[in-house]
């Protein structure tokens, strides 16, 4: 497999991996796993807060259902007492010392009666339990209540007004008509201070800061007991008494104008048009004021965020920093450096330690076998440089006894084929040579090894009678030796056929023969032989020096082409895979 990045991972700079790294995946699984939690508390809190709301209504419904029994029961105990001295005999015919000592009698008996007043059918108050300087000039005639009485209802409950004449606090009056000859002869009535009323309610169930009031058939309020208007309100809101008497029922309104934060709740008073009014803190009712942020919300959360931020740093301080540790050193392995050990891993937990512990065995291993493949590959390159020389050598002794028979023969062309078949093997010496030469037994550096052929082939040419120049035009071309040999070769045969044949003696220009090999491609290079000489004859290309060329352009796995140079020569190019 070759070494590269793994398919879909990023590294960023310092070697942490960017993208689905393991912190991130520890925390998204963290974050789903608590998650439920988090959402089960603000659910638990919702509830809770739901339960406490429908919790106080109920409360506050109670208290003010007790409340208005209490206050019904004094009232039907008022109304009682008001029957009686009704009914009391020649009540009517009452006056002076008698009547007020009569009267005060029955009010020391409870503290909650302000007063009680003995009228005359035209309003005048005849006596009274407390008496003050001008008893006898309040015209009472005027009065809804007094005037209902005169009109026939037995028994009639006033609205609460404030009482100027005794305890000025706001009372309220409860009278009934008193009948003589059948005709109207005035009325008995008791006024109730509202202040020492309150005190036989029960409260216990109410909030400290709970306000009652009494409302009046018009929706008018008194509060009992009267005291600070800071955030009160003088009458009910349109419609309320409307569903009180509708319903029968009591009636609670949340978020009413002039009450921020308070709940009133509105009860009626049974067979009376008077309703007892609870105004009570709100507390959670109709908003979401009382909701428990810190203890559901806020407290979960930050717990989560610890979760999340604990885990962030376990995994960094535990495994993130050893990994890229072990990452480094695995970088540095791979540079080469196979004798570093990863000390600093003693510290990391069990598991990073076993694993920096195998990797260091693995360089170590690596380290042995690198060192013995080196050492085999030495010894290898060693061989095969010999055999290069040894074979460079013997070519080398076999041209010797090649050019040893062409200067002891007297046949020219004998000596031109000997000069030939020299300069052949002398090409594949030369390939040897510059093999066993070369640091790289894998590769022929072409462009020197061009060089020297050429030079070799310069010094034959004098065989044919004509001095040729020579030019190299190869680059930083390196090729296989299987691919060079028949390279060589070819280059050694166009450049002896141009010897042979493109030049005459007493020409004009200086012969010159160009080699050139060109990589054009990845995998695909191009080498031509030109030449600046006559051209190609008659019958070019028969000859057994084309024949050769033909035979190593397919040894190559390319094409022979010949050409005209630009110089008006002959060129043969082969295009070949390299």
């Amino acid at each position: 497999m070759p070494v590269g990045r793994l398919s879909g991972s990023s590294r960023s700079n310092g070697g942490r991996e960017q993208g689905r790294g393991l912190r991130l995946q520890l925390l998204a699984i963290l974050t789903l796993s608590l998650s439920p939690l988090l959402v089960l508390s603000v659910a638990q809190g919702v509830i809770e807060f739901r339960e406490e709301s429908a919790r106080q209504r109920d409360s506050l419904h109670s208290a003010l259902v007790e409340a208005s029994a209490d206050l019904a029961g004094e009232l039907d105990r008022v109304s009682g007492v008001v029957t009686a001295l009704a009914n009391y005999p020649d009540i009517g015919s009452l006056s002076g010392r008698r009547c007020v000592d009569t009267l005060a009698a029955v009010r020391a008996a409870q503290p909650i009666y302000s007063n009680i007043k003995l009228i005359d059918r035209d309003g005048v108050i005849v006596c009274a339990a407390v008496e003050t300087v001008d008893s006898n000039s309040v015209q009472l005639a005027g009065l809804d209540w007094f005037v209902r009485l005169r009109e026939g209802e037995e028994e009639v409950f006033s609205d609460v007004y404030l009482d100027w004449w005794t305890v000025q606090r706001p009372v309220m009056t409860v009278a009934r008509r008193l009948v003589a000859d059948g005709e109207f002869a005035g009325a008995v009535a008791v006024d109730i201070d509202t202040r020492p009323a309150r005190s036989l309610l029960q409260m216990q169930a109410l909030p400290p800061e709970a306000s009652l009031a009494l409302s009046d058939a018009d929706g008018n309020l008194a509060y009992i007991p009267d005291g600070p208007r800071e955030e009160r309100i003088s009458r009910l809101p349109d419609g309320v008494l409307a569903r009180v008497r509708e319903t029968g029922e009591p009636v609670m309104l949340e978020n009413v104008s002039g009450l921020a934060g308070r709940a009133l709740l509105v009860a009626p008073l049974a067979g009376r048009d008077i309703q007892l009014v609870l105004i009570a803190p709100s507390l959670i009712l109709g908003s979401w004021a009382g909701f428990d942020i810190v203890g559901t919300v806020l407290v979960p959360s930050l717990m989560w965020l610890l979760a999340l931020l604990c885990v962030s740093l376990a995994v960094d301080f535990f495994v993130l920093r050893w990994l890229s540790y072990l990452g480094r050193m695995a970088r540095l392995y791979g540079s080469g450096r196979l004798g570093l050990q990863p000390v600093r891993a003693s510290r990391a937990p069990a598991e990073i330690r076993t694993l920096a512990e195998t990797m260091a065995s693995m360089a170590n291993d690596l380290e042995a076998r690198t060192a013995e493949l080196e050492n085999e590959a030495e010894q290898r390159g060693a061989l095969l440089r010999e055999i290069h020389h040894r074979v460079k050598n013997n070519l080398q002794v076999t041209m010797s006894f090649l050019n040893i028979q062409a200067r002891r023969t007297s046949d020219a062309e004998a000596r031109r084929v000997l000069s030939e078949a020299g300069g052949r093997i002398n090409a594949l010496a030369l390939v040897h040579r510059t093999l066993y030469e070369n640091d790289d037994l894998r590769v022929v550096e072409m462009a020197p090894f061009l060089e020297q052929l050429l030079y070799h082939l310069r010094q034959a040419s004098t065989v044919y009678g004509c001095d040729v120049d020579t030019r190299v035009e190869a680059d930083n071309v390196e090729l296989d030796p299987d691919i060079a040999i028949p390279a060589a070769l070819f280059i050694t045969e166009a450049v002896t056929n141009a010897y042979k044949h493109a030049f005459e003696p007493g020409m004009s220009e200086p012969g010159l023969v160009t080699v050139s090999l060109e990589r054009i491609s990845e995998g695909e290079a191009t080498v031509s032989v030109s030449d600046n000489g006559k051209g190609y004859a008659e019958g070019a290309g028969k000859g057994m020096g084309s024949s050769l060329m033909e035979a190593l352009a397919q040894r190559l796995g390319g094409e022979l082409a010949r050409s005209v140079s630009p110089e008006g020569g002959a060129c043969v190019t082969i295009r070949f895979p390299a």
